[in-house]
């Protein structure tokens, strides 16, 4: 438990991220982002980490371009920083949230597109 307790120690708030259907709240400490949405019930909320390295790679990889999720997943090469789909779509929201990336109106299929600044 010390990880968690030094991973996310003096957080600050970074900014909002609007998704499809809910807001994501995003808090950041030295090294770490906290993805935060409301829940189903009142007073629940979904919490997902997120490394600050996987934004910079995503900003140095992808610098310019339109993303989805999956692209990004697939295509990022570190399973270290993207174990998952919904890692990368975090990653994602919290580069909106922080203003390192625009969530666009337009869609791949059914999958949300970023534009990655």
């Amino acid at each position: 438990m010390a990880h968690v307790k030094s991973r996310f120690s003096g957080l600050r708030y970074a900014g909002q991220a609007k998704g499809d259907k809910r807001a994501y709240h995003v808090f950041e400490s030295a090294d770490s982002l906290l993805v935060v949405s409301a829940g189903r019930s009142q007073h629940s909320y979904n919490a997902n980490a997120v490394d600050r390295r996987g934004l910079d790679l995503v900003g140095r990889k992808f610098k310019g371009r339109k993303v989805t999720s999956a692209h990004v997943f697939k295509k990022a090469g570190r399973r270290d920083l993207f174990p998952g789909r919904f890692d990368a779509l975090n990653v994602l929201y919290a580069m909106v949230a922080t203003g390192r990336a625009l969530k666009l109106k337009q869609r791949d299929g059914r999958s949300i597109l970023f534009k990655i600044k």
